[in-house]
């Protein structure tokens, strides 16, 4: 879809209608998703990777429901939830706190939670605080359903190193990417990468407390862990997902376009905060109160009904 099309739907007033087609094109996505790991029959473990802002959390507590269709239970585990802590984080080259590395997961600790999970075993799982950058075990235990399904969510979830300790013959894989963009200019569509960035721009400044500007300084470290630790094991993925929905620009517009601007002021020589102001400004603006409660975009715009 180009720009014009997209355009043309949002001034005619048909937005809306067009907002819930790319909505059911992705249930019914993730329903053949779901349908493939009930038809294998052995799969206690879901893993389900992508790089940032590909609405993964969204993503998997969609799959849940869909599975439940199925007839069959699952639970979600958040990677982040085993983070190590600052104080045994990797640092990079520049002596820096390496947030993109495996390492920065206890492998250990969340494949023996997995795996007494599997066994039907009463786990006091782990959690992250994010403001310390510290962990800590949950004073309440978990336990999976008879035959249940633990999704396993994070970046690093389709690294076999995460979870080397787990039976392969038990896991089911999954990638997830927005891949479906509009095209911006004559047949070229927006990077993925770019239409991710808008995403964690918002996201960041409304969730996490994160100037665009940080935002923006820590991309580049973002891209390259990306490249390093996702990218290379995403050809080992049972099943992709795309998160990708032709209508989110119209709807992210009206959240992204000042944080760039703030990012031109305060970082003039950044190229891409120039180039993307310029592509929203040829978009024409929908109302985002016609965007589900469920869709992967209420994990960027806020509003959703699913529990975070």
């Amino acid at each position: 879809m180009t720009i014009e099309e997209l355009n043309a739907i949002t001034d005619a007033g048909e937005i809306g209608d067009f907002i819930l087609v790319c909505e059911a094109k992705q249930v019914k996505a993730l329903s053949r998703i779901a349908d493939q790991i009930s038809q294998r029959g052995d799969v206690r473990l879901v893993l389900l990777a992508g790089p940032s802002s590909s609405g993964k959390t969204t993503t998997a507590k969609r799959l849940i429901t869909q599975l439940k269709v199925n007839g069959i239970d699952s639970m979600l585990v958040s990677t982040d939830d085993y983070f190590v802590g600052d104080a045994r984080n990797p640092r990079d080259e520049n002596g820096e706190l390496d947030y993109e590395h495996v390492e920065c997961v206890d492998m250990k600790r969340l494949a023996a939670d997995m795996n007494a999970l599997m066994r039907g075993e009463e786990v006091y799982m782990r959690k992250f605080d994010f403001e310390k950058h510290e962990g800590f075990d949950s004073s309440v235990s978990t336990k999976l359903p008879e035959n249940g399904v633990i999704i396993l969510e994070g970046i690093h979830a389709l690294n076999p190193r995460l979870t080397s300790d787990i039976d392969d013959r038990c896991k089911f894989k999954i990638y997830i990417e927005p891949l479906t963009q509009l095209v911006v200019f004559a047949k070229s569509k927006l990077p993925p990468a770019d239409a991710r960035l808008m995403r964690r721009l918002v996201r960041d400044n409304q969730f996490r407390k994160m100037s665009p500007l940080d935002t923006f300084r820590i991309w580049p470290k973002v891209l390259a862990g990306e490249k390093k630790w996702i990218f290379p094991f995403s050809s080992n993925a049972d099943a992709v997902f795309d998160s990708g929905l032709e209508y989110e620009l119209s709807v992210l517009k009206r959240y992204v376009a000042g944080l760039l601007e703030k990012v031109k002021i305060k970082m003039p020589t950044e190229a891409k905060a120039e180039v993307l102001s310029l592509l929203l400004t040829a978009i024409h603006d929908a109302d985002p109160t016609k965007v589900p409660g469920d869709s992967i975009l209420r994990e960027t715009i806020g509003g959703s009904l699913l529990e975070y």
